[in-house]
């Protein structure tokens, strides 16, 4: 439902009518916006202005907010099916990216690979799980500061904000990213 209201405003003495509207939005869709615009610290109204502008520099490159959000990511309660889902969305929202980002890897701490022979050459002793949807698998013998590190390095590869970088942090449950000064790929 949208209502116009109007309101004025003044400045240098002339009195400006600006004519605004009204969206109600249910609770669970504004709780996803409020989100959202936290994380770009933004108003709601000012991030929607961004995400209908036709530029929409700020969110560019971001829309893995919108997936961090959804009820898809949201809905999976196991922090192992949500770091996957992760995983499977990059690869498949930004699959250059991805594969670059794979073969990039320093030798001998390599977290994603083609197949499983792969990994079990590179790393002794581990569990691997592919990736839904992808050829890739993931080590999933890391614990959660190397998984963070990783993840951190992967998003900001395929060319996530720091913001972005950090709720992606939180919704994984793996915590805040420490601090940092100026860094390239580096957590």
């Amino acid at each position: 439902m949208i209502e116009k209201s109007l309101g004025t405003c003044t400045g240098n003495r002339r009195a400006y009518f600006i004519l605004m509207k009204k969206i109600e939005l249910n609770d669970e869709t504004y709780a996803t916006l409020q989100q959202l615009a936290a994380a770009k610290n933004l108003s709601p109204s000012e991030l929607i202005a961004t995400m209908l502008s036709a530029g929409r520099p700020p969110l560019a490159g971001d829309n893995l907010l919108f997936f961090l959000t959804s009820a898809e990511f949201t809905g999976q309660s196991d922090p192992t099916e949500r770091y996957l889902a992760l995983l499977a969305w990059c690869a498949q929202n930004y699959a250059g990216d991805f594969a670059d980002f794979i073969s990039h890897q320093e030798s001998g701490r390599r977290y994603l690979a083609l197949d499983r022979d792969e990994i079990n050459e590179t790393r002794a002793h581990n569990h691997a799980r592919q990736i839904d949807g992808t050829q890739y698998w993931a080590v999933m013998t890391i614990d959660d500061s190397q998984k963070r590190r990783f993840v951190c390095r992967m998003l900001e590869f395929i060319g996530c904000h720091d913001e972005t970088v950090s709720h992606a942090s939180r919704a994984l449950g793996l915590g805040e990213i420490p601090a940092r000064g100026f860094h390239l790929l580096g957590v």
